[in-house]
């Protein structure tokens, strides 16, 4: 069955009173997959995960991922496993617990020295400071390499009705779905979030006719389809009306004969970057 989780990179867009808000009400709720990262709001939404959960890790099943290294000039891609140990100690810290349920290696390309960075995650979970091993890419070249070499538990990619690129890689691994709303695309404010450079391979005229199309609620629907796929779909919320829409339509019985229509006629576009 698939679990409905919390992403939370945005929960600190209208403040630190409403984020909390916004965490404790999905635990409320039922959910207790929370994923975060070092680098949201520069480590303060890892540290606001840690103090509202205090006492309630036994709870939750929590993640991070690292691998974005902050300097003086903003942020760079530093994959070493001399960082990537710092940056597992300090989120751990900052989550105020001694392990993690699954760490993610934040990105990473086929330059970096990744048969270094697969170790290091092996040795990390060896020692139970991590208990699975997770992977963030959109690149199908990279992810292959992970699977042919690293011992690889969970693989986090974008998917959603409007990015099912990964359908055509046919992995049989756990894929965590982030991204399941298409930024609000597959919502009802559809309209306000179409942006004039379109989504992924979609143009903005595609989407005009396609979107219209979608059946009601639209975002029941997104959250059906993306569960067909995904053994959890990671939607955010920036505030708690926004979380309890999406626990409702999570909630709603969507009719799974539209639902096998809308997903027969709707394209899986491939990759066209990072494919080789």
């Amino acid at each position: 069955m698939t679990e409905l989780g919390l992403g939370t990179m945005s929960i600190l867009k209208h403040g630190e009173a409403v984020g909390r808000r916004i965490l404790e009400a999905a635990y409320d709720a039922g959910i207790r997959h929370f994923d975060t990262a070092d680098v949201y709001d520069h480590f303060e939404v890892e540290r606001l995960v840690g103090s509202t959960f205090a006492g309630r890790r036994d709870d939750l099943f929590l993640t991070s991922k690292g691998g974005n290294e902050w300097t003086g000039d903003g942020m760079r891609w530093n994959p070493a496993p001399s960082y990537l140990e710092q940056a597992l100690h300090d989120s751990l810290e900052r989550l105020q617990t001694d392990h993690l349920d699954l760490y993610y290696v934040h990105g990473g390309t086929m330059d970096d020295d990744l048969d270094a960075t697969i170790d290091f995650m092996r040795r990390q979970k060896q020692a139970g400071i991590i208990r699975q091993i997770g992977l963030s890419s959109i690149r199908p070249n990279v992810i292959r390499y992970w699977l042919e070499h690293g011992e690889l538990d969970v693989l986090m990619t974008p998917y959603s009705l409007l990015d099912r690129r990964i359908e055509t890689l046919e992995l049989d691994i756990p894929i965590v779905g982030r991204g399941p709303l298409a930024k609000g695309l597959l919502t009802d404010e559809w309209s306000d979030r179409l942006a004039e450079k379109g989504f992924e391979s979609w143009t903005e005229a595609e989407l005009r006719a396609l979107l219209p199309t979608i059946p009601d609620p639209i975002q029941a629907y997104a959250l059906a389809a993306s569960k067909r796929t995904c053994a959890v779909v990671l939607p955010g919320a920036s505030s708690v009306d926004q979380l309890n829409d999406l626990i409702a339509a999570n909630d709603y019985g969507v009719d799974s004969h539209k639902l096998d229509d809308l997903l027969a006629r709707l394209p899986i576009h491939p990759y066209t970057k990072h494919a080789t």
